[in-house]
């Protein structure tokens, strides 16, 4: 989660030769909106993308805050037998209940995504950050706040 008005971002990455993925490298999908919402459904994800964004609106209402949040779920080759959405959506309730990691900067935030999802899917989280709009939009857009003392 970043500090700003509402957007939301969800990428699918399906490890290699995990379900759907039967090839040796990464693959992934993506949905985004931004502050107006979604005027089609997420097609890429599909019901994930809502599953997903359910807990995290439940828990940026509990803290009466906005965020730009990018969500990243990977999915392995122990996930077999898919059951629906809800496994999506209750996995998200419980990432919402711990305790959030707080970070000083951005850069220092990715660099421990980084670190993370390389020793625990194997994976380089740079082919999913560089698609990532959330993360553009935060690289290229100016703020105010920039001009104003």
């Amino acid at each position: 989660m970043f500090p700003d008005v509402w957007s939301y971002e969800l990428f699918e990455a399906y490890a290699p030769r995990a379900s759907w993925n039967v090839t040796s490298s990464l693959q992934f999908m993506t949905d985004y909106e931004g502050y107006d919402g979604r005027k089609t459904y997420a097609e890429n994800c599909a019901g994930g993308y809502y599953a997903a964004r359910l807990p995290i609106l439940e828990k940026l209402k509990e803290m009466k805050r906005q965020s730009n949040v990018l969500c990243i779920r990977f999915i392995t080759g122990e996930y077999t037998t898919p059951l629906g959405v809800w496994v999506v959506r209750e996995a998200c309730r419980k990432a919402m209940e711990n305790k959030p990691l707080n970070f000083s900067s951005k850069e220092l935030m990715l660099e421990y995504a980084r670190k993370l999802i390389r020793k625990k899917f194997g994976a380089d989280l740079d082919l999913i950050l560089d698609k990532s709009l959330i993360l553009n939009k935060l690289k290229t857009q100016s703020k105010l706040n920039r001009w104003v003392g």
